[in-house]
């Protein structure tokens, strides 16, 4: 009979290059930007003048600071993975058990069928009525049309002498 559940790998091989690479990744820009910030400071305490080495070190801080700052979310990613991977094996080893399933694809608990089905499942009678059956029997007769009503109050007359309102009450 074969398996109605399949078992994952024990490894999650992205996983680990996506760990691997995001603290490799982290490292390499905190190196880089430290390097770019130590020559950088030589630089202004040497009195240096060199206009192409400045923006050198200063892009060499900036590329330091992106790597690091992407190494750190590549971080976080792996670890909102690792937790929803691991929320899910939860979810999974607490779940009711998947019922076995026959080789024609019938359950095999079917002793408990009785033959009947719910309310849900019943369709409510069909009831005509005489106006459709009469527009059935000739299309020259239609149904009446009635108009519809206002939808304005009625006027109530002045009993003083006063305005004629729409019974609105006054402030």
């Amino acid at each position: 009979m074969p398996k109605a559940t399949t078992t994952r790998s024990a490894l999650n091989i992205p996983l680990i290059v996506l760990w691997a690479v995001s603290v490799a990744v982290a490292a390499f820009g905190y190196w880089f930007l430290q390097a770019g910030n130590t020559a950088q400071a030589d630089f202004y305490n040497s009195g240096g003048s060199d206009y192409l080495r400045f923006l050198n070190l200063q892009t060499q801080s900036t590329i330091g600071g992106f790597l690091l700052v992407a190494g750190v979310i590549g971080v976080f990613i792996a670890l909102a993975t690792h937790a929803r991977n691991r929320a899910a094996a939860v979810i999974a080893a607490t779940a009711a058990p998947i019922s076995e399933v026959s080789e024609d694809g019938d359950e095999l608990d079917d002793d408990t069928f009785d033959g009947t089905y719910g309310a849900a499942d019943e369709q409510p009678p069909v009831v005509a009525s005489a106006a459709s059956e009469t527009a059935k029997a000739d299309p020259a007769v239609t149904e009446p049309t009635v108009e519809p009503a206002t939808a304005e109050p009625a006027v109530t007359p002045p009993a003083t002498g006063e305005p004629a309102t729409n019974g609105a009450a006054r402030a």
